[in-house]
């Protein structure tokens, strides 16, 4: 799916990827489930390119849903991988996997985990830092935004007002939400993230889920941040 003239969006992966174009290669944004690569290649194809003009795959965090075809997705392409100080070492496998609460967390570790193939992180990003993507419009920034995992990251490109947001909210019926309480590690601290990225100067905001908000997404974070009570959904 075409978001605009040189970002795309890959369907039916579980969650949002993002391809973003550039005559000198593309950069691909998360990594689906587990068996998505052959989808998120096929995409590239589309767009008229190889798997080897894939130059980065960044990041948001280290959910299955979001890196569960990181090491096919690197094997193919030979791409330079990017992902927080917080949650690399649960990609690299070094570290504890964050699970939903709940009973969904069980479920999870046996038939999720088991699939995933941990993957080694070329560059490991802190907040402020500017990114080697769309550089001719200064490049994307790091934004932290923690609480749907401890090391959740945002992608923010000023030039554009543009958000590539991850799962720090979601689309659904419109409006931007956070994501449901049972899949944050803190939603409080959540909530505080959206709230930072509400302070930006946003126009366009691309959700880890739901459909791509093109136009106005600063008053749907705004009334995220200012809503009473935190989201239970």
């Amino acid at each position: 799916m075409r978001v605009f003239s040189d970002i795309h969006r890959v369907d039916n992966v579980s969650c949002n990827v993002y391809i973003i174009t550039e005559p000198d290669g593309l950069t691909i944004i998360d990594a689906g489930m587990p068996g998505a690569a052959r989808r998120i290649l096929g995409a590239v194809a589309a767009l008229g390119r190889s798997p080897r003009d894939v130059r980065h795959i960044l990041l948001t965090h280290q959910h299955v849903d979001h890196i569960g075809s990181l090491a096919a997705l690197v094997q193919a392409t030979g791409a330079t991988t990017w992902a927080s100080v917080g949650d690399t070492p649960a990609i690299e496998g070094r570290a504890r996997r964050e699970a939903p609460h709940g009973a969904l967390g069980p479920i999870f570790r046996t038939v999720f985990f088991t699939r995933l193939r941990p993957c080694a992180i070329a560059q490991i990003v802190r907040e402020g830092e500017t990114l080697p993507v769309l550089s001719a419009e200064g490049g994307m920034r790091v934004i932290e935004t923690p609480g749907h995992t401890l090391g959740h990251i945002s992608f923010y490109l000023p030039a554009r007002r543009l958000l590539v947001a991850g799962d720090a909210v979601r689309a659904r019926m419109g409006r931007l939400a956070l994501s449901p309480a049972m899949l944050n590690l803190d939603t409080t601290l959540a909530l505080q993230s959206v709230r930072k990225l509400a302070a930006l100067d946003i126009d366009a905001c691309l959700p880890g889920h739901g459909a791509p908000v093109t136009s106005g997404a600063q008053a749907l974070l705004a009334a995220i941040g200012a809503a009473p009570a935190l989201s239970k959904a």
